[in-house]
């Protein structure tokens, strides 16, 4: 998994995870890992890094901003170098390079969709606890014996309101 956020509190740039027996700690294979590399990291001064470390190397390529970084990257990893040379013909290619345009703003607009989704849920989530919050007190002021029009003054409602919930809490 290659990450754009930080997702374990290690203070490290890559971790991998394997399948073990929780009380025994017996390892069930060797064959299935989990990889974990979370790019964020390589930027923490915190965390140690071995710039030849192939596997930092290829970190810092995929979040290469720059030619000139995986120019120098590519000169130091001859998997990268091919990787790197891979990059530039399918960049040149016009067609390639609209399809993987068409797959980035995909992704962009689903992560707007998502994020707006979650946005109002939260609006409504909000909205229907302030109804029911101001639904509690009507109910609290009735039976406190308050009159309708002090009770949608301190519940912030219509007097109409007020007296639908009134004749529904008589019943």
């Amino acid at each position: 998994n290659i990450v754009d956020f930080k997702c374990t509190p290690l203070k490290k740039l890559y971790s991998s995870y394997h399948i073990t027996e929780d009380e025994a700690g017996y390892r069930l294979t060797d064959i299935l890992e989990v990889h974990f590399l979370e790019i964020p990291k390589l930027f923490d001064e915190d965390i140690e890094r071995d710039e030849n470390d192939p596997i930092v190397q290829w970190m810092e390529f995929l979040d290469g901003e720059s030619k000139g970084v995986m120019e120098m990257l590519a000169e130091k990893n001859k998997d990268i170098k091919k990787a790197y040379d891979l990059l530039k013909i399918i960049s040149k290619d016009e067609k390639a390079r609209m399809l993987y345009e068409a797959k980035y703003a995909e992704i962009s607009d689903q992560r707007t969709r998502i994020k707006s989704a979650q946005q109002k849920g939260r609006k409504e989530g909000r909205e229907e606890g302030a109804t029911e919050k101001a639904l509690k007190v009507v109910e609290n002021l009735l039976k406190m014996g308050l009159n309708v029009e002090q009770i949608a003054t301190a519940a912030e409602l219509p007097k109409e309101k007020v007296i639908e919930l009134k004749k529904k809490y008589e019943n």
